[in-house]
């Protein structure tokens, strides 16, 4: 198993997000929670002037409970995955974009499917646009 070192701010109460930097030495992703949104970007390209916002991932939930948990899973389940997977070093290039029901359905969600989806990844976006300062931490 693969050493992993994870940095997590949580409720920041201005805002009201939380967020986790999962390192694994050469490789690190962000995982931001905000809302019903939970979205993880590779954070060595996230710290570019010119990153252009693409998830590696971007959950969305229907209860505040569910995403909270869902959060905590995902950081637990970033340190457990390999160095070489699709999250760390071997991207794919494709729309990971989840609809959480519960917690025992899951759904991909096309881009263009449900407007109320797509409303909120782009206003979760924006967020995250305005403030990437904040996410910064090195």
């Amino acid at each position: 198993m693969e050493k992993s070192t994870v940095y997590v701010s949580m409720n920041n109460e201005e805002f009201e997000y939380s967020y986790a930097i999962v390192d694994k030495g050469e490789k690190s992703i962000i995982i931001i929670f905000k809302d019903l949104e939970c979205v993880i970007y590779d954070y060595e390209e996230f710290k570019l002037d010119e990153f252009d916002y693409k998830y590696l991932l971007l959950k969305q939930y229907n209860d505040s409970t569910s995403a909270y948990k869902d959060f905590m899973k995902l950081i637990g389940k970033m340190c457990k995955k390999s160095i070489e997977s699709k999250y760390f070093k071997n991207h794919i290039v494709e729309d990971n974009r989840i609809i959480f029901t519960d917690d025992t359905k899951e759904k991909m969600l096309d881009e263009n499917k449900n407007d109320e989806y797509l409303n909120r990844k782009n206003k979760l976006t924006e967020f995250i646009k305005n403030n990437k300062d904040k996410f910064i931490i090195d």
